[in-house]
């Protein structure tokens, strides 16, 4: 009985379900195409864009690997940061020293690029419906995406862009909860 009573706390009022259950497979199909994509898009604006710049750079013959510092790990501290919480108190200790629209990207951005994996992870597949999993699968991803940076020296490994990257996950799994329970 309880089993059952949890299943059915998790489903749309009527109206909606109805609606859901007639076009179910269209909109399971829409729903992971818009995922893929979000992911494609979020993956290339992270690092695929940044090595494309260096493949370009090194295609021209305008500079070397040795010029450009790739594979160079000699000054990795001048690029990564392995400290928590570092970077995000220096954005807010020093504001005044940095640009407004850097600390909105760096902070704000990177909360908010995972959010939709949060949101969309648990609508579309029932076995990333536990906050655990959402959070784990967010904070492996930015993982990934920080130690390929770190690799390839493109932009710069940060463990502030990884808390911030597995919270804007979290956060998008509470959006995907608050609706469940608004619509109760």
């Amino acid at each position: 009985m309880a089993k059952n009573n949890i299943q059915g706390s998790a489903k749309l009022p009527l109206p909606y379900r109805s609606l859901i259950d007639t076009y179910y497979l269209p909109i399971k199909v829409t729903g992971w195409i818009f995922f893929c994509i979000y992911s494609v898009i979020a993956f290339y604006k992270l690092v695929i864009d940044r090595l494309v710049n260096v493949v370009v750079i090194l295609f021209h013959g305008e500079y070397s690997l040795g010029d450009l510092g790739l594979f160079d790990y000699s000054n990795w501290r001048l690029t990564t940061n392995f400290v928590p919480f570092d970077t995000i108190l220096r954005y807010i200790n020093y504001s005044q020293y940095f640009n407004f629209d850097i600390i909105i990207i760096n902070l704000l951005g990177n909360l908010l690029i995972f959010t939709p994996m949060g949101f969309l992870l648990p609508l579309l597949s029932k076995k990333c419906r536990k906050a655990w999993k959402v959070i784990c699968i967010g904070f492996f991803s930015s993982l990934a995406v920080e130690t390929i940076q770190f690799i390839f020296r493109v932009g710069s490994a940060d463990i502030d862009d990884l808390i911030l990257n597995t919270l804007g996950a979290w956060l998008g799994y509470l959006a995907y909860k608050s609706i469940l329970i608004k619509n109760r």
